[in-house]
């Protein structure tokens, strides 16, 4: 069995710098905005450039926007404020109406140009099965298809972001308004628990009241059992010294 071929090119490596993001050196960088906003008016925020940074700490800076609105990709120049770029840029025929109908729901027009490509995909191999020579014209078909549908998709994407951000401001909403059930159910059992230990209060002073009612009245029993004692006393006293008076 032969030996495993090392593979010839390999990935390109990341960038040098990637090792400086981490987050000690995010949380320093922080610090040091921090520390340097402090010293310039309100309003005014500090200039990168002009801060004291380590050299470790700017490469977690990002670069400033192209001033001439240019930039680089692929080692070629790419504009900015370019506008997309559309089928009859490149002379390529549209198979479907441009409409804000087809626009916002391009359903049903990309299953027609799927199932024609699926067609046209059949039809090729027939011609390459008796002909191979006579391929250009369905490689062309698919090819007009395929940009039709990547057309579609692509204007589809305002669309899917507006109601994409939609379903976001509805998950949200439906999120507080659970929130808020929340707080009215625990409000519901706070005050249900309030009104049981008014009840609970109000009870035992009740309670506290009959005691003291019931303390009092035993006292009074007792206070003219004592003034009923001393009545018969006085009495008896005043019986004898009337004997002593007669005798």
């Amino acid at each position: 069995m032969a030996e495993q071929q090392a593979p010839k090119h390999f990935y390109p490596a990341p960038p040098f710098f990637y090792n400086h993001f981490t987050q000690s050196n995010l949380a320093q960088l922080s610090g040091v905005r921090r520390e340097h906003s402090q010293t310039f008016h309100d309003g005014e925020a500090p200039d990168s450039t002009t801060l004291d940074i380590p050299q470790d700490l700017r490469y977690l800076i990002p670069p400033e926007p192209p001033a001439d609105g240019k930039s680089r990709a692929f080692n070629a120049e790419v504009g900015l404020d370019i506008p997309p770029q559309t089928l009859a840029d490149h002379n390529i025929e549209s198979l479907v109406p441009d409409t804000p109908g087809t626009r916002n729901n391009p359903q049903r027009y990309l299953i027609s140009l799927a199932r024609s490509m699926l067609t046209t995909f059949l039809a090729l191999t027939g011609v390459l099965s008796e002909d191979p020579t006579q391929y250009a014209e369905k490689i062309g078909d698919l090819r007009m298809l395929l940009y039709n549908m990547h057309e579609l998709i692509n204007q589809y994407r305002p669309h899917q972001a507006r109601e994409t951000l939609i379903w976001m401001m509805e998950e949200r909403v439906e999120t507080l308004r659970g929130e808020i059930r929340d707080i009215g159910e625990a409000k519901v059992k706070v005050e249900g628990m309030l009104r049981g230990m008014a009840e609970v209060g109000e009870q035992q002073g009740s309670d506290n009241a009959t005691a003291i009612q019931g303390d009092r009245g035993t006292g009074a029993m007792k206070e003219d059992a004592r003034r009923e004692k001393q009545r018969r006393a006085w009495q008896a006293l005043q019986a004898m010294e009337s004997t002593d008076d007669v005798t």
